[in-house]
């Protein structure tokens, strides 16, 4: 699968690019100055846009990415 990141906000992708990086939920928050509930808001939408099972999912089908 390939995934359109095109159809994040700007924000989505910034944390969008920290979860490929491999980083934490609390690491991704202290890096963005905001909260780990805004983060955990953030990989909703990205999961529900993308339409990826969550973090594990993210990562076995990582490798494509369109639009980065």
């Amino acid at each position: 699968m390939i995934y359109d990141v095109n159809l994040l906000s700007v924000r989505e992708k910034e944390v969008f690019e920290q979860i490929q990086k491999g980083y934490t939920n609390p690491e991704i928050a202290k890096q963005l100055f905001i909260s780990e509930k805004t983060i955990k808001f953030h990989c909703t939408n990205i999961y529900r846009k993308l339409c990826i099972n969550g973090r594990r999912s993210f990562f076995i089908n990582s490798l494509n990415v369109e639009g980065l």
